[in-house]
């Protein structure tokens, strides 16, 4: 809530700078997210009258004004402001002035004519657009009354003012109103403040025949009115709309904003009605299916059969506690208005402003809570209100349709239980004196004090508020810190918990980003790159439909966050995360840590040789091997086999398998799937998915480094002609199991397939490498491992040895 440093002051003494004042706050338990004060960065802004108007020789729509700014002579302004006209009082940018946005003003000449400064709309001196009052959101600023020429803007318009943005958690919305505030800071600087009851009586005839009103309890426990005939609608006076403007609110007319005047004053959200809404009958109930709902900002609802709504009878005039509906709306022609003050259930009131998009001011502070105590006497000081400033008829009698009264709350608490609780050596007077800042009556009995809680503080229920309360304005800084008297704990991780982080390390050499994203995702992509998909995880509550359910992979996560990069031109993406995937198998529900990687662009960085490698299925396999090669004990058997999986290119995937166990797969995103969001079009997606809980009992405990060989490496080239459906790693696997010992390296060197070659084979060359750690190889011993790789490779495979 924005609350006025200068409202402030009409309930307490304050002469605190306002900066200390928020710091005072915010220590107390409140934070205040900013003080502003609107003035700072403007200078040379006066009130000028514009004494002589005429149109521009050159233009339709510029005017010449001779303006009277309190000096010897008047100025002329060119003006471009279709409302400004002579007699106007009006804001005035004199020669080196600074407006919004630090622009300065210069003297200078429009369509050749001379202008000496500005005459300015509200926006234009740093006025937001919605708070501005719709006849002048196109133009200039008019004053409604006269003002001394020459006279500084910024008192006239409440800029001299500063403006605390009360930063409200949901337990504390006692503060969403001035007087809540004013009994908050009162307790902060050892105030009471002065709040004014106010005692109304009707001056008009008794209308509580007029109108019968019914309403369900449950729905409504208090739903209170009041009418108040033959007002005159009109611009509120400037005071009025000062506040409300700081506040951040537009006002609209002297009978609408008297409502919200009211709700800022004391925290009630009100609703004024144009009395010719309601035909004799005013009922609050719930909606019926297909019933609709024009709401004031001209939004058509379909109305929910959990929507509370006031009715006329039979149609609805307004969606209770949210907004009211365009047909009851007070206008121009409005002559007689009913107010409405009234509590609704705050949980139906919350899922109506979220269900039809339309939260405000008034759901804000529904759904949080309210001060019982304040609904007859909101409805009474709007009513007074609308006799001073709309020369209204206030009528006798207030229709109860109900009126609950909630009970007080008295809680009974040790006086030891405070300083238990707290760590603190507080006297029993001061913790008496604590709660009279607070205004929190007492009764004392022996060593124990019961507090009854005001209607105001309806956060408070147990002791345990009573201890935060005196907690906070004795001072957090005040309490001494001590040291708990607690085991001693060793710090550290565990086994797994350290092969994952030194991963995510080996991941990050590799030039990869770690990204962090939703674990809720949709029900479709919950499930996708999954081999066996397994029962979804729903929540019962999404945020959206986009957010429903807990996923079971990674991947999809890292295809929405390049997405996102794409879409703000960012095409070079090498993302990973490593996180928790989650699914619903055996009545049971598990966790399972997942690593999972994204590439797309070119390997590396353009150079000025244009050498680029654009990434592809055996660049980030290799980035995968790589990884293995640090991490996974030399015994296991790890193989890649072509794999169809939802969501991946069907002839670019491969399964990964360790031991003869799925780990995970590796390959291309699906292009399919990149057609539905036009900004991953076009582009090439490679990643992988690695299941943690399976590879981490395959790592070996830590890297090992180990001495340059001593003796030289023996090198032998092959070239084969095989069958095209034989995979290379079919042949790879017959090396290796009749190479022998000494084979330490082999690589793929070339792949070829044309005209050269007869029809269903292919040539694959590999490069085998021998090594003896002990002694120099002898071209024997290495002739004798080649001829017994190429029996077996003629013998298993039916290759031809080249």
């Amino acid at each position: 809530m924005l609350v006025s440093y200068k409202w402030l002051q009409d309930f307490l003494k304050l002469d605190i700078d306002p900066n200390e004042l928020a710091e005072k706050i915010t220590r107390t338990g409140i934070e205040i997210a900013s003080v502003d004060h609107p003035m700072e960065g403007l200078k040379k802004l006066v009130v000028g009258h514009v004494l002589e108007c005429e149109m521009h020789p050159d233009s339709d729509h510029l005017h010449i004004t001779q303006v009277d700014i309190g000096e010897d002579e008047p100025i002329q302004i060119v003006c471009g402001a279709p409302n400004v006209a002579a007699g106007e009082y009006v804001i005035v940018a004199l020669h080196g002035a600074r407006i919004a946005g630090n622009e300065k003003i210069k003297r200078g000449k429009i369509r050749g004519v001379v202008s000496n400064g500005m005459i300015c709309g509200l926006q234009e001196i740093g006025f937001s657009d919605s708070v501005v009052p719709q006849e002048f959101a196109d133009g200039i600023f008019v004053f409604p009354d006269a003002i001394k020429p020459g006279t500084d803007v910024y008192e006239a318009l409440g800029m001299d003012d500063y403006i605390l943005d009360f930063d409200i958690t949901p337990n504390r919305a006692d503060t969403l109103s001035m007087e809540g505030a004013a009994y908050e800071v009162g307790a902060i600087v050892g105030q009471k403040p002065k709040i004014e009851d106010v005692v109304l009586k009707g001056d008009g005839s008794d209308w509580t025949k007029e109108l019968s009103v019914s309403a369900d309890k449950k729905l409504a426990p208090k739903f209170l009115m009041r009418k108040v005939s033959n007002v005159k609608i009109a611009p509120s006076p400037l005071w009025l709309q000062i506040r409300l403007w700081n506040a951040g609110i537009r006002p609209i007319n002297n009978v609408v904003d008297a409502t919200n005047y009211i709700m800022l004053l004391t925290g009630q959200p009100m609703h004024a009605y144009d009395a010719n809404a309601f035909a004799g009958k005013c009922e609050v109930r719930l909606a019926k299916k297909g019933e609709k709902l024009t709401l004031l900002n001209e939004n058509e609802l379909e109305l929910d059969t959990e929507d509370i709504v006031i009715t006329d009878g039979s149609k609805p005039v307004a969606l209770a506690g949210v907004m009211g509906g365009l047909n009851s709306e007070v206008t121009s022609a409005t002559t007689d208005v009913i107010l409405e003050s009234a509590v609704f259930d705050p949980a139906l009131v919350r899922k109506a402003a979220l269900r039809h998009d339309a939260r405000s001011e008034s759901s804000a502070r529904f759904e949080k809570g309210l001060n019982w105590d304040n609904t007859e006497k909101a409805l009474n000081m709007a009513a007074l209100l609308l006799r001073n400033h709309a020369e209204g008829t206030v009528n006798e009698g207030i229709i109860y349709a109900q009126n609950e009264e909630k009970p007080k709350c008295e809680i009974t608490a040790k006086f030891a239980y405070f300083n238990k609780i707290l760590g603190t050596e507080l006297s029993n007077e001061e913790i008496l004196a604590i709660f009279d800042r607070l205004n929190f009556e007492t009764k004392v009995s022996g060593d124990e004090v019961t507090v009854i809680v005001p209607s105001r503080r309806w956060d408070i229920s147990i002791k345990a508020d009573l201890v935060e309360e005196v907690g906070r304005i004795y001072g957090y800084d005040n309490i001494k810190s001590t040291q708990p008297v607690l085991g001693q704990t060793h710090g550290g991780y565990n086994a797994d918990e350290t092969k994952v982080r030194h991963l995510r390390h080996l991941v990050e050499a590799q030039g990869l980003v770690e990204t962090i994203n939703y674990s809720l995702t949709s029900e479709e992509l919950a499930t996708l790159f999954e081999e066996k998909a397994l029962a979804p995880v729903k929540v019962e509550w999404p945020l959206n439909s986009a957010r429903t359910t807990m996923r079971q992979n990674l991947m999809a996560s890292l295809v929405e966050a390049a997405s996102y990069n794409f879409a703000r031109k960012q095409n070079e993406v090498r993302i990973f995360e490593q996180g928790r995937v989650y699914d619903h198998e055996s009545d049971e529900y598990n966790e399972h840590t997942h690593l999972a990687a994204l590439y797309t662009g070119t390997a590396e960085e353009t150079n000025w040789q244009h050498i680029d490698e654009k990434i592809d299925f055996y660049y980030v396999k290799g980035q995968v091997e790589s990884l293995f090669d640090a991490v996974i004990k030399t015994s296991a058997k790890i193989e890649y086999k072509a794999l169809k999986l939802p969501g991946m290119h069907p002839t670019r995937t491969a399964g990964i398998y360790i031991n003869d166990q799925y780990v995970g797969f590796i390959g291309q995103i699906a292009p399919l799937l990149n057609l539905f969001d036009k900004n991953l079009r076009g582009k090439e997606l490679y990643g992988y998915e690695l299941n943690l809980d399976l590879i981490l009992p395959l790592m070996d405990g830590e890297t090992k480094s180990m001495p340059a060989p001593k003796y030289p490496s023996v090198e032998r080239d092959m070239s084969l002609l095989v069958a095209e459906n034989i995979t290379s790693d079919e042949v790879a696997n017959v090396i290796r199991e009749n190479a022998g010992k000494y084979l330490v390296k082999l690589d793929v060197i070339d792949v070829y397939q044309g005209k050269h070659i007869e029809a269903g084979k292919k040539s694959l060359a590999y490069k085998l490498t021998f090594l003896n750690e002990k002694e120099t190889l002898t071209d024997e011993v290495v002739t004798k491992a080649v001829s017994a790789v190429s029996e077996a490779l003629t013998s298993q495979l039916e290759v031809e040895v080249r």
